[in-house]
């Protein structure tokens, strides 16, 4: 039974009656596979249909959790992962932080197949997390540029890599012989679109446990930068 099934079940049964008075604990004990505390959470933004931010929180935690707990072994995989490090509020906390900051729908579909990617081991926490900050941290428009040109490089400078190069994703890589900066993808750049916004396209990933950046797409060191000439 999918997680969101069974919180409603519990819900629709009367097994979780009282609404949640601290919704981060809550929120926190949900994300690490407490369904009580999770039906603690539906139950408080059906009692407060008014406060839209709670409402909008709910819809990405309801989505999150839909699409990342398949059944009750993924719950426990990722609270082992969430908590290997003794860090048993910390890990969660960040993740609910990641979550609440995605303002759109597609961003959490990404932040899902990072999250999938964790619990096969693709991943590690490290690598997760930086995820998770890069997806947050940057515009969905800017996010989709990434992913339409990422096998290129040299390119450019536009709006678009204005807002990578401010994420950490793009780098300044030549100055041609004409003076023009030209920018490329960093290592990280790649690591997100493999595990979160092209997760899933096996034309361009065949095998998601090989990460493209060791097959030299990009190169695992930002190379110094360049002159070329015309």
């Amino acid at each position: 039974m999918r997680f969101i099934e069974q919180i409603k079940g519990l819900v629709s049964r009367g097994e979780v009656q009282e609404a949640s008075t601290n919704m981060l604990e809550d929120t926190i004990n949900a994300i690490l596979g407490d369904p009580i505390s999770a039906g603690k959470l539906m139950l408080a933004i059906a009692k407060f249909p008014f406060f839209v931010r709670e409402q909008l929180f709910w819809t990405k935690i309801e989505a999150f959790l839909n699409g990342v707990y398949l059944d009750s072994d993924d719950c426990a995989k990722l609270r082992a992962k969430l908590t290997e490090c003794g860090e048993k509020a910390d890990n969660p906390y960040r993740l609910v932080e990641c979550i609440d900051r995605a303002e759109t729908q597609q961003k959490i579909c990404y932040l899902i197949n990072a999250t999938r990617c964790l619990l096969t081991d693709f991943i590690d926490l490290s690598t997760y997390f930086r995820i998770c900050h890069a997806v947050t941290h940057t515009l969905e428009e800017d996010l989709l540029f990434l992913r339409d040109h990422i096998r290129e490089c040299d390119l450019p400078y536009d709006q678009f890599i204005q807002g990578l190069l401010s994420a950490g994703l793009m780098y300044q890589s030549v100055i041609d012989g004409n003076g023009d900066q030209k920018y490329s993808f960093t290592p990280i750049a790649e690591i997100v679109d493999q595990y979160a916004i092209s997760y899933g396209n096996v034309e361009r990933y065949p095998n998601p446990a090989i990460r493209a950046s060791q097959k030299g797409i990009p190169q695992i060191s930002v190379p110094s930068m360049e002159w070329k000439s015309i």
